[in-house]
């Protein structure tokens, strides 16, 4: 009789097998950006890739914003390494376009998409994309106000997601 000499944690072995479990974060405390246009990281939606690998994503990102006039709120998708990436599908509550996003390259903090949206006292963007890592990373959303007004905030709701799976 043999015995089975290889990986000896479930992860390991799924990763063995090329079954890779889906990871989701979610917002759980609401995170705010007060009277800043400056694209700011949010603390809960950030996830740490794997260098030459290939991963589906979705994001949800829900966007309050306290002013009442021009201040809106502005979503950007980001990568901390190297990566391609495909299909980026990105609709948002003022339009509900869905523009497909493309390029050949996406690395240091260069975007995705940057959803502005004014006039408006909340957003809803949603993402969807695959991306194939060159070197590990962190993909993570950030936000922040269109425009900077003074005394009133953009916030990201509990409920904002980024759901991720490694598909190879």
């Amino acid at each position: 009789m043999g015995f089975f000499i290889g990986p000896t944690n479930v992860a390991d072995q799924t990763a063995a097998l090329g079954i890779y479990a889906p990871l989701n974060k979610f917002v759980t405390t609401n995170q705010d950006v007060t009277n800043s246009s400056t694209l700011t990281d949010s603390t809960d939606l950030q996830v740490s890739l794997a260098a030459n690998a290939t991963y589906d994503f979705h994001t949800l990102e829900l966007i309050g914003s306290s002013s009442p006039t021009s201040a809106g709120a502005k979503t950007k998708i980001v990568y901390t390494g190297t990566a391609t990436w495909y299909g980026i599908r990105r609709r948002d509550s003022s339009t509900n376009a869905e523009p497909i996003n493309v390029s050949p390259t996406w690395g240091g903090s260069a975007e995705v998409v940057d959803g502005q949206i004014n006039d408006q006292k909340s957003v809803i963007g949603e993402r969807y994309g695959r991306i194939v890592t060159t070197t590990a990373g962190t993909l993570k959303i950030q936000f922040a106000q269109n425009t900077a007004v003074s005394g009133h905030y953009a916030r990201l709701l509990v409920g904002s997601f980024i759901r991720i799976q490694r598909v190879a």
